[in-house]
């Protein structure tokens, strides 16, 4: 399996999930020239993307969805009350000519080669999902933007080999941040996004000896440094005795990050 990071934030997020030349971009929130070129620079071929998969309506999550899957002649799945949604994101053209896949979540389907499963997020949008998806060799667990994490999650991210999971926040930045205090109790909120401490909560539940490698995402700009977030991750990894044993990434919102490649 191979797991990239295009681009992961409150500005734009696109992920590359793919095994043996073939795979799907998990959200497409940025221009479709943009996670092109970023899919060159981690040296990855952007034919060999066969689907756009959506977790959710959100801008940042949909934006270049419906110019990606037009340019290249790809499907989109999603599901129905989440791009029922989408519609009053986008502009209508943008849309026009788009094949659309339903997909109910926690029903499994298959794209690319690879078995998705989507498991329902806590999270203020029409039916948000992450992902559980496996090539046969490796399973990657995929949960961002989620105000807690739901018995359902937790069982549908157990046993991975590979986990990218949201570390929105660091509590006391947002507390003392600039955000006005609604959107800071929306953020904080159980449809909110996962804190520091939440993520690393829910890797000490999730470690096991078959994880190799955890990536941190959806960071806020504002609230968070890739420090914070990476500190607080490997230290619960280092109470199991584990941090040398899990890759542990940052992605970030500017560049795609390190391609990570397992199994197989």
């Amino acid at each position: 399996m191979e797991f990239c990071a295009l681009a992961s934030g409150s500005k734009g997020n696109s992920i590359y999930v793919g095994a043996e030349g073939r795979g799907v971009l998990v959200d497409a929130g940025l221009p479709g020239r943009e996670i092109e070129r970023r899919l060159w620079a981690a040296e990855l071929d952007p034919v060999g993307v066969e689907a756009v998969v959506v977790t959710h309506e959100h801008r940042d999550h949909i934006a270049g969805v419906g110019v990606w899957a037009r340019r290249f002649g790809v499907p989109v799945y999603a599901a129905r009350a989440a791009w029922d949604a989408a519609r009053a994101f986008l502009p209508p053209p943008t849309l026009r000519g788009v094949d659309v896949r339903f997909f109910e979540p926690d029903r499994s389907f298959a794209a690319a080669g690879l078995e998705l499963t989507p498991v329902s997020t806590s999270h203020d949008a029409a039916d948000s999902v992450g992902f559980r998806i496996s090539d046969g060799n490796a399973v990657l667990g995929f949960a961002t933007d989620l105000g807690f994490a739901s018995h359902l999650v937790r069982e549908g991210l157990r046993g991975v080999t590979l986990l990218y999971l949201e570390s929105n926040h660091d509590e006391d930045l947002l507390i003392n941040g600039p955000y006005p205090w609604p959107l800071k109790q929306r953020i904080r909120s159980r449809h909110g996004h996962l804190s520091n401490a939440d993520c690393a909560g829910l890797v000490s539940d999730l470690l096991h000896s078959g994880l190799k490698a955890l990536v941190l995402g959806h960071l806020s700009e504002t609230n968070n440094t890739p420090r914070l977030a990476y500190d607080c991750a490997r230290e619960a990894l280092a109470r199991h005795g584990a941090a040398g044993d899990v890759a542990l990434l940052v992605a970030r919102q500017d560049r795609p990050g390190t391609v990570v490649r397992l199994g197989g």
